[in-house]
């Protein structure tokens, strides 16, 4: 079976906070829908563009899904305790939501490796190579990149260019809740320090991971494997 796209419409940082607010008021899924509906009326004029704006956003954090079920709770307090890293939790449960935001954060982070400028002809062929030429998907990709563009992760100087614009956590709360989020999406079994601090999946964030963070945090036990330090999830959690 072919996996979903589903991001067909650009998002905005402030529908995202709009609705995390409305799940951390403690509304109910109806009336987040309604809430939601003329929240967006007032930017979004056409009834079909709301409504898949308005089902991304609620599939992102209303919806129950595998991974974001896993989150959500943590999600919420952070947002709550630290609404200044809001960008980073709402990384992360697009990433438990979409796989093809997931897989289009890989791409670019493994292209800004190696080159400066990320060309948006390379993604498109890159996710077309990994997804198929699809009409959901060449819609999508340019939805993509223009939700990237409006929380402020790259910003393009010439036509079809792009650069990453660095973001710094200095939490590491919020770094362990995204370290945590990477493992369930990618769920690889034991990572080392290495690929911790330098997912491909948060290539605009600039963070850190130190091993007193993770000898604190339970869901992620470190290991001696062949004379190095290696992560996992523990079992519980996954």
């Amino acid at each position: 079976m072919a996996k979903m796209v589903g991001l067909s419409r650009n998002l905005k940082m402030q529908w995202l906070n709009k609705t995390a607010e409305l799940v951390m008021e403690g509304f109910s899924e109806k009336e987040i829908h309604d809430q939601l509906n003329e929240y967006l009326s007032f930017e979004i004029s056409s009834p079909t563009n709301l409504r898949k704006t308005r089902e991304i956003l609620m599939y992102i954090w209303v919806y129950e899904n595998e991974i974001g079920s896993k989150l959500k709770n943590e999600a919420i307090s952070i947002i709550k305790d630290l609404p200044e890293y809001a960008l980073e939790v709402h990384w992360c449960m697009m990433m438990a939501a979409y796989p093809v935001f997931d897989d289009m954060c890989k791409l670019i982070g493994k292209m800004s490796e190696f080159q400066d400028e990320i060309a948006l002809s390379q993604i498109k062929q890159k996710l077309y190579d990994e997804w198929g030429e699809r009409t959901t998907l060449f819609h999508s990709v340019d939805k993509l990149i223009s939700t990237l563009k409006e929380l402020n992760v790259i910003h393009c100087d010439k036509p079809g260019r792009y650069q990453i614009e660095k973001h710094t956590v200095r939490n590491s709360r919020v770094s362990a809740f995204m370290v945590y989020t990477m493992m369930l999406v990618d769920n690889s079994g034991y990572y080392s320090f290495a690929e911790l601090n330098n997912s491909t999946y948060f290539f605009p964030f600039q963070y850190a991971v130190e091993k007193e963070l993770l000898l604190g945090d339970s869901r992620l036990p470190m290991k001696n494997i062949g004379g190095e330090i290696s992560i996992s999830l523990n079992t519980w959690c996954r």
